[in-house]
């Protein structure tokens, strides 16, 4: 439900009266941090002075031409209000650099991609919101706090009641609309080609469509092929379980390290390198580990390298801790089975943690870093011969040419697909050209919506996978740096955002426009009646003179003292 005007700026008349005009503002009932949404520690420009020019950081256009080119509308219509943006493409890695790497930034177009996992809501609630994951390389780049948030993101994990947990996840979506750290903008439904001869049966999944884990391991190609090719707009950035932050690294990753649970295509946990999972009692879990697995080097793996898996990611990398919650300690029951302690209860932890974090070999990660020159931190590591005991082994990679998997015949799920090569093009039109030339079975990726209306109609051998995803397209704003500092810019910037057009034009109706974090096609998690932003010039500027902000010579001007 979209409030009315009215009541928008009711919020914000509110917010004023606790924050007064010129500095950052508090919402009513929000108690904020580094965003400055309790009017302090948030830094801003002078009083009176120009507001600070916005750098827009897109995607290239060959990269992703539906973040490039909804990136530059959204720049005219801020321009409108008086702010100065420059909308800056830059490389996929680049922007990995910049953003999680060094939070460095002031605003950037992102699609969180709808991976399997994140059909929890816990990736989305707490990994990218809570104030715990602000640290460099979590998924809280933005600098997002917020006391009252975070109560109840930490709330949907501790209780087992699923009504609950589903209010906490309610609740959690209504206080980020309102605080607009980010502004969700579409949820795309995923088209991706592939070649009909080459499959006898082609497997995909909400959200990740042609990108699956199924995909790859469930597909069925046409007799007489024995490898198939798979595409995407750039090359991973690296092979590291320990690091896990970059959608395309986690894809690949999957394939070559087990997991002890997996999420199936309809959304729900299997069993996987576990052969049994057992809920002792709230704050306990048991895993039974299969027994005769091997590492793809010839060693056998053991319930001690699923221990110091977990032990080791959770001392080393970032992203990987942030999902295993309350995780207080792991330790050896037999030859076959793990227990998992917590220090309190995490609803989560099966589909999160167990089917988010990597087993990976101690006879290879024990000693990294240590016998290393030049590695400080084990995330620092390229690991440019990975061993896992997944269902693909790693042959060989070739930067920006092509990566060659392939089906490990011993592994107790072993994929249908003999050889799996990965390509990365160097840009989207390249990949479609070579799906064309039938040089290239399938792209992970979705092309722009000409493309793929052309695909349909006029490629004869061409056809279209098609399948809807919880993944969200949107702006994420640098919540330590002014002007978004300001809860009132915020909603602003986030009014003058052109969603329908960008649904209708950019991305030719193959979207939806949406208005929070979990998308409505995951519907249990859904929150219809959040507040809305979007599609609203007129009420942009409005926010922007209540608060106090002024138009000078066509330049906006922070409030007076």
């Amino acid at each position: 439900m979209r409030p009315d005007t009215k009541s928008r700026r009711d919020v914000l008349r509110n917010a004023l009266a606790v924050g007064g005009a010129g500095v950052s503002v508090a919402l009513a009932g929000c108690q904020g941090g580094s965003d400055g949404s309790d009017g302090s520690d948030g830094e801003s420009g002078g009083a009176g002075d120009p507001v600070d020019p916005i750098e827009l950081i897109v995607t290239t256009q060959d990269y992703d031409p539906v973040r490039y080119e909804f990136g530059n509308l959204i720049a005219e219509n801020w321009r409108e209000l008086g702010f100065e943006v420059n909308v800056n493409p830059l490389a996929w890695n680049t922007i990995v650099s910049r953003t999680f790497d060094e939070q460095n930034f002031d605003a950037f177009t992102l699609n969180w991609a709808g991976r399997a996992e994140r059909l929890d809501p816990d990736p989305f609630s707490y990994s990218l919101h809570h104030s715990s994951q602000t640290e460099v390389g979590g998924n809280n780049m933005v600098n997002y706090e917020n006391s009252e948030y975070d109560e109840y993101a930490e709330a949907q994990r501790t209780t087992y009641d699923e009504d609950e947990r589903r209010d906490a996840v309610l609740r959690c979506q209504e206080i980020f609309a309102e605080d607009q750290p980010r502004t969700p903008i579409a949820n795309q439904t995923q088209n991706m080609p592939y070649l009909a001869d080459s499959f006898d049966e082609v497997v995909n999944m909400m959200g990740e469509g042609l990108m699956s884990f199924w995909t790859a391991v469930e597909s069925v190609p046409a007799e007489g092929v024995d490898q198939i090719s798979l595409g995407y707009p750039s090359d991973v950035n690296n092979l590291n379980p320990v690091d896990g932050s970059a959608t395309h690294d986690t894809q690949t990753m999957r394939l070559i390290y087990d997991k002890l649970v997996r999420i199936d295509t309809d959304g729900t946990v299997t069993n996987w390198l576990a052969e049994d999972i057992e809920e002792v009692d709230d704050t306990t879990i048991r895993a039974t580990i299969r027994t005769d697995q091997q590492w793809h080097d010839g060693e056998d793996l053991t319930v001690e390298d699923v221990k110091f898996s977990f032990d080791y990611l959770q001392e080393h990398s970032t992203t990987l801790r942030g999902f295993m919650g309350s995780l207080e300690s792991t330790e050896i029951v037999d030859d076959q089975t793990v227990e998992f302690s917590m220090s309190e209860a995490f609803a989560p932890f099966i589909s999160t943690a167990l089917g988010q974090v990597f087993i990976i070999p101690q006879h290879i990660w024990e000693t990294i870093p240590e016998d290393l020159d030049g590695i400080s931190e084990p995330v620092e590591w390229e690991n440019p011969e990975p061993v896992g005991s997944g269902p693909f082994e790693f042959v060989s990679w070739s930067r920006d040419e092509q990566m060659v998997l392939q089906a490990n015949e011993d592994h107790f799920n072993s994929p249908n697909i003999s050889e799996l090569v990965k390509v990365p093009g160097a840009d989207m039109q390249s990949l479609v050209r070579l799906l064309e030339d039938e040089s290239l079975d399938m792209i992970g990726w979705v092309p722009g919506p000409d493309t793929v209306n052309r695909l349909r109609n006029q490629v004869d051998h061409a056809a279209i996978s098609s399948i809807d995803s919880h993944g969200w397209y949107h702006i994420n704003y640098q919540l330590d740096r002014a002007p978004f500092d300001d809860v009132a810019v915020r909603h602003a910037l986030a009014d003058a955002i052109p969603k329908r057009d960008i649904v209708d034009i950019v991305m030719d109706g193959m979207a939806t426009v949406t208005h929070t974090f979990m998308a409505e096609v995951n519907e249990f998690w859904h929150n219809p009646d959040v507040m809305e932003f979007g599609d609203d010039l007129q009420g942009a500027q409005a926010t922007l003179e209540e608060a106090g902000y002024t138009l000078q010579d066509g330049q906006l001007h922070y409030p007076e003292e």
